[in-house]
């Protein structure tokens, strides 16, 4: 018994010591490595410098992103992707001639230009022709999944909520990309033309309804001075009361929203919103202001161990010879 104990306490001292010189070669090579550092501080902080003046040539400008939520109107919306396709090959092609012409300058700051639905099953069921887009997605469900065949490009063409997305160099005024692009867009005799009949239709229809709407009002003022002045009124007359007040209540919703439609079809392809100069989060270890320089001084601090392994392996060959 005691000679396994003597044994057992033998192993933990040699435990121990073994613990005791690793945790000394430990902090032997950290006050190494910072009087390393500290030698070589002033190139330490010139490839710093260098690092950092490097990022600046390699980034230029920074890339800004900008969107624009528009909604094509008279079943325009492949011809609207079929645009922004055009932009997007004039980008690529450099045509100086197609921006000029558009009303944009600087565009070899112009990178990209890209455009996608906005998902939504209901927007799409809702629309114009809700009828027939709903019997399409319920014919089309039963062969596959709702899911792939709403971003399908053949499905999603027709939603009527779209995401243009543009990249560009350094920042950018709404007025100087944003608007030449959608007053290109909004070019087409053909689309604009249909455009000025919607509207004169409903311009038409808000006549006629303010007309039938005064038209009940008069009708409705002349039962009520009927009771007034004391004469009989109907049962049948008392409902023609409710009645006509119900139609105007109806006319006056109907009217509403023949308002508002006509300010969402004032534009072929109508903006809804948009928004400029955005740029992506990037983590600042990935931040090449940051990355460059490190990456430099782990070069030149890696470079002496490499060394000193080549220099071993150099003379090693040399005696073997």
């Amino acid at each position: 018994m005691s000679t396994n104990s003597q044994d057992q306490e033998i192993d933990l001292g040699q435990i121990g010591k073994k613990i005791s010189d690793f945790s000394t070669k430990i902090i032997n090579k950290f006050f190494d490595l910072l009087y390393f550092v500290k030698k070589r501080i002033i190139i330490i902080a010139v490839l710093f410098v260098i690092g950092v003046a490097l990022a600046y040539l390699a980034d230029g400008k920074k890339v800004y992103k900008h969107e624009i939520a528009v909604a094509p109107n008279f079943g325009s919306g492949e011809y609207l992707y079929k645009k922004i396709e055009e932009i997007d090959t004039k980008i690529r092609e450099q045509d100086s001639v197609f921006f000029k012409n558009i009303g944009i300058v600087n565009y070899k700051e112009f990178l990209s230009i890209e455009i996608e639905p906005f998902p939504g099953v209901f927007s799409f069921i809702n629309s114009d022709e809700k009828e027939l887009n709903f019997k399409m997605i319920e014919l089309m469900a039963e062969d596959g999944d709702i899911d792939k065949i709403l971003k399908d490009p053949m499905t999603s063409i027709n939603f009527y909520h779209h995401k243009i997305s543009l990249k560009t160099k350094g920042m950018w005024k709404k007025e100087q990309l944003i608007v030449p692009i959608l007053e290109y867009l909004n070019k087409n005799d053909y689309y604009n033309e249909q455009q000025k009949v919607y509207q004169n239709n409903l311009h038409e229809k808000l006549i006629k309804n303010d007309s039938l709407i005064k038209q009940i009002d008069q009708v409705i003022l002349q039962l009520v001075t009927n009771t007034k002045t004391g004469a009989n009124i109907s049962i049948s007359e008392a409902s023609n009361i409710h009645e006509l007040i119900e139609k105007k209540d109806n006319l006056i919703d109907d009217s509403n929203k023949l308002r508002i439609e006509n300010i969402v079809i004032e534009k072929t392809i109508k903006e809804e919103s948009s928004i400029v100069n955005m740029r992506d989060y990037v983590p600042i270890l990935l931040n090449s202001k940051i990355l460059f320089p490190i990456l430099l001084i782990f070069i030149y601090l890696i470079s002496f161990p490499i060394r000193k392994i080549f220099q071993k392996h150099k003379v090693r060959i040399e005696q073997t010879n």
